[in-house]
């Protein structure tokens, strides 16, 4: 066995030096991290961060030249001794690149190969203390990075000559020049290594082989995606049924892999070259996305050229794949500096009403060190089916302001005028489709914590003989690390609840939990008897009913399949044993026969797909058909349609049927048939293949619709009834707001498309349960003077915002004023014939 070592041993006062430089690497490097574990801002600080980075490699340059290890004239002559100072040139690097983005975030696998590197050429300094099947291993590593460093020196060639004539300002501007350093300096390591013994070469050169076969292999998928694209595209020309955009077929059959998010995350989230020769152009940043660095893409890009994919296409088509509706949001000001530092969550469950109203306070941090710096925070928040949201403050100047509610259009121009033009204090809250709520606050400083509340009022689900209740959670600026406070408060008799393992009762019927948030969690409880006292309010009474899923006759003539990649090629045979002796159709373009000979074609070509958008309003006589799917989470929104032939055919063709019947195998809808659902356009069943068998079998189905004045509280299993009756009784007022909501959705139902043809009559609906709906918003301003302006009044006739202390209904500060007004009248004119006796 060969046992040379590469280069000679070192002397005592040599290793001492290759020590300090490996305590300084490591001190470096415990240093840059600091923001990234939270200790210090990751803004803030990075200037002088970088300036402690910078210094190091500075202090162990010159430690380098006094003890004569490094020369101008050699600087490749004593590697070991220059490895540890191009870790620490490294670092620096890095660190610079915090304040000066030439290069974005690096991406997970990009950043785990330059620290694996960093490793490696700092262990391979003590090169002539290891085993030689140890410098083999590095020397494979440091081949791989080798590669990495070649692309980073090609990226920043067109910065050479300006970096040189800059380089006398402190040197900074020769951080350009680090790239080729290393890879200078590992041709020498490489070719010393080979003097001593051919093996380590061929180590070296088939660790630079893999990266380069790897990418080989990325570029033949990226060519060969984008040639499906474009094939994709080309079918489009031709296609029978054209009421679909083009961004519909892309995201039905293009594959949803790591390339397809790649190639349509480009120019939003991947850093992309210029046009023209320069690796400049940075990613627009609307796109609520940490903007990255990935050489693969960088390369395709290059060497390929774009997709023949436009920006609007390429966010449809990551909302509908990869569910991307969040970073989608439109964005006035960035939020990349903005964190979640609190939350005090507040639940009050009415068991005996099924419902519970939740408020959640959210504190947001604005980490940038520079306190006029103004950003945007924006939430989605994820509300159990049924909820509406029923309130919203924004603390302004340490006081809590209450929302108006107003149209959807008014609150959205009122926000935008004075965000994008004024920079004040506003928040708003709007309804999104598929059980969902954004809202936006701006601005948050750096000054102090920005702090909101949300109100939702939700329906209980009922599973079997308990009452469920699933947590209200948000996506946003980041929870990492958050606390959060959770209380829990039991109205009337307080059945035993099932709850997780951390809430303490601290005393009967309250519960609480102190710890980092929690998103995903529920309780559950005893269903008690239901309460029989009701609501009044404006001379209505409103009253919780038993409204069971009653099953009723109905046996199709006319079976519909919705066939999509969810389906299993059983699942298909056996729905077809099933209805083969009725009329059986599918959607392909245009409505389609299903037979014997040719259902297995016609569903091979189905499966392709991703998701389905079954045209309902293709359905002849919806009184008879029934639509058999399966789906799963990905599809567009209904909104995703708008301006749409296919949107405008819906709007033409549905309000003039009823609604149609579909079952759903699973418990899973895609979000285009759960917006449906939402508007009560179609009555579903979810369940498995033998339940479907045994209603087909018995000629029945759910009951769709209840009365005009009644509606359905989603899986509560219960509704609320609407009467002409000013006599109420101590119910709480959430049934007004969960029924307001619940009709509104059932009045715009398949006029979802052309909703503004009926907002006026809504719209009086919503304001008087002062809830969030399709046609309206809740808005914080910062003065009286701003909501004036843009006629952004107050109901009279209102609840009001929902609270968690009172039934919501109670009058305003104004409103009492007027009361004592009147009671004060009153008693004078009553009072006045004593007095004057």
């Amino acid at each position: 066995m060969n046992t040379k070592t590469i280069t000679k041993k070192l002397t005592q006062n040599e290793l001492s030096l290759l020590h300090v430089g490996t305590g300084l690497t490591l001190f470096s490097f415990l240093i840059f991290m600091l923001p990234e574990w939270g200790v210090a801002a990751k803004d803030g600080a990075a200037f002088g961060i970088f300036w402690v980075n910078y210094g190091l490699a500075v202090l162990y340059f010159v430690l380098l030249l006094l003890g004569k290890r490094y020369t101008i004239k050699k600087p490749f002559q004593d590697l070991e001794h220059l490895y540890p100072l191009l870790v620490l040139a490294i670092i620096s690097c890095y660190s610079l690149n915090r304040q000066l983005s030439i290069f974005q975030d690096s991406v997970p696998w990009l950043e785990a190969l330059v620290c694996t590197f960093c490793v490696a050429m700092l262990t391979y300094s003590y090169n002539t203390l290891l085993p030689r099947l140890a410098n083999q291993v590095l020397l494979f590593v440091l081949g791989i990075g080798a590669v990495l460093w070649v692309y980073y020196a090609l990226y920043l060639f067109p910065l050479y000559v300006p970096s040189f004539m800059l380089s006398f300002v402190l040197g900074l501007s020769l951080h350009t020049f680090v790239p080729l350093w290393v890879v200078l300096s590992l041709v020498f390591a490489v070719k010393k290594a080979m003097a001593v013994d051919q093996q380590y070469g061929r180590s070296f050169l088939a660790g630079a082989a893999f990266p380069v076969l790897f990418s080989a292999f990325f570029l033949v998928q990226w060519h060969q995606r984008n040639q499906q694209i474009n094939f994709l595209a080309n079918e489009e020309v031709i296609k029978e049924n054209d009421t679909l955009p083009r961004w519909v077929s892309l995201s039905q059959q293009l594959p949803a892999d790591y390339i397809t998010e790649r190639i349509m995350k480009t120019d939003l989230v991947y850093q992309a070259p210029a046009e023209e020769f320069s690796m400049w152009e940075l990613p627009e940043g609307s796109f609520s996305e940490i903007k990255r660095h990935d050489p693969l893409v960088i390369l395709s890009l290059f060497l390929l050229g774009r997709p023949n994919v436009d920006r609007q296409e390429k966010i449809k088509i990551l909302e509908s794949m990869y569910d991307a509706r969040h970073q989608a949001e439109q964005r006035l000001w960035s939020g990349n500096n903005l964190s979640t530092v609190s939350v005090v969550s507040q639940v009050r469950l009415y068991p005996a009403h099924r419902l519970a109203y939740t408020e959640k306070v959210l504190s947001i941090h604005n980490s940038m060190p520079n306190n006029w710096n103004q950003q945007e925070a924006i939430y989605t928040f994820f509300l159990p089916e049924g909820s509406v949201v029923s309130s919203l403050s924004l603390w302004i100047e340490g006081r809590e302001e209450k929302g108006y509610l107003t149209t959807k259009g008014k609150a959205q121009m009122a926000y935008n005028t004075i965000v994008g033009r004024e920079r004040r204090d506003p928040s708003v809250i709007h309804w999104q489709e598929g059980s969902r709520v954004s809202v936006r606050v701006f601005p948050c400083t750096p000054d102090e914590n920005r702090q909101f509340k949300i109100g939702v009022t939700s329906p209980l689900r009922q599973d079997g003989q308990e009452l469920v209740y699933d947590n209200v959670y948000f996506t946003g600026p980041s929870t990492a690390g958050a606390s959060e406070t959770s209380m829990i408060y039991v109205e009337g008799d307080v059945p035993p609840l099932y709850l997780p393992a951390d809430y303490k009762e601290t005393k009967l019927g309250q519960y609480k939990r102190q710890s980092t948030y929690r998103q995903d969690w529920s309780l559950r409880l005893p269903a008690t008897k239901l309460a029989s006292d009701s609501f009044a309010f404006a001379g209505s009474s409103y009253q919780l009913q038993e409204l069971p899923l009653q099953l009723v006759a109905f046996s199709p003539t006319q079976v519909y399949l919705d066939i999509n990649a969810s389906w299993s090629a059983r699942e298909f045979e056996q729905v077809w044993d099933l209805v083969k002796d009725r009329q059986v159709y599918v959607w392909q373009d245009r409505m389609q026969k299903l037979t014997t000979e040719n259902k297995t074609r016609v569903f091979s070509h189905l499966m392709q797909q991703h998701y389905s958008l079954f045209p309902l309003h293709k359905v002849k006589a919806p009184d008879q058909a029934l639509v058999i799917t399966k789906s799963n989470s990905t599809s567009p929104n209904l909104s995703d349609l708008k301006n749409t032939g296919f949107a405008e055919e819906m709007t033409e063709k549905l309000p003039l049927q009823s609604p149609v019947r579909v079952y759903t195998l699973g418990e899973q809808l895609s979000p285009y048939l759960r917006g449906l659902k939402e508007l009560q356009v179609i009555t579903t069943m979810q369940g498995d293949m033998q339940q479907m068998a045994n209603l087909l079998q018995q000629g029945q189905f759910i009951q769709a619709i209840p009365a005009k004045d009644v509606v359905r509280l989603g899986a509560s299993g219960i509704g609320i009834a609407k009467t002409a009756n000013s006599t109420g009784g101590s119910a709480p007022d959430h049934l007004l707001r969960l029924f307001a909501y619940n009709h509104i959705l059932q009045q715009i139902g398949p006029r979802y498309f052309c909703q503004g043809d009926i907002e006026d009559e809504l719209i009086q609906e919503a304001a008087q349960a002062n809830i969030v709906s399709p046609v309206s918003s809740l808005i914080v301003l910062e003065t009286q003077s701003d909501y004036e302006r843009f006629d952004i009044q107050k109901s009279k006739d209102s609840l009001g915002n929902a609270s968690m202390n009172a039934s919501g209904a109670v009058p305003e500060p104004e409103e009492w004023a007027l009361i004592i007004i009147a009671l004060l009248a009153v008693a004078f004119v009553t009072l006045k014939p004593y007095f004057l006796r």
